[in-house]
């Protein structure tokens, strides 16, 4: 009986969605729409700022560029540990649409 308890707890805790990290990008020109959809996020936008919940715990210049094609020129994309930097923010506006 111990064993299947243990069991079960254990599948449990494997079976638990990983929690999400809040992320935020702001763009150099207000965003056309107030939800915006990138990379598997719905990102809530109001201005030029935008956030949404990802499963992952670091900023990357993947997703900033990907993010950049849909929304314009992004200048920060960060987290509550992690920034991207000032290098990596120039590579990212150069794949923002025109």
């Amino acid at each position: 009986m111990l064993r299947s308890a243990i069991l079960g707890a254990a599948f449990l805790g494997l079976a638990a969605p990983a929690l999400a990290t809040t992320f935020t990008f702001e763009t150099a020109k207000p965003v056309d729409d107030s939800r915006v959809t990138v990379i598997g996020t719905v990102w809530t936008c109001e201005g030029t700022v935008c956030t949404g919940d990802m499963d992952r715990k670091k900023v990357t210049l993947r997703d900033c560029k990907k993010i950049a094609k849909k929304t314009g020129e992004i200048t920060s994309f960060k987290n509550e540990k992690y920034e991207l930097s000032a290098e990596d923010i120039e590579t990212c506006k150069a794949s923002a649409r025109d």
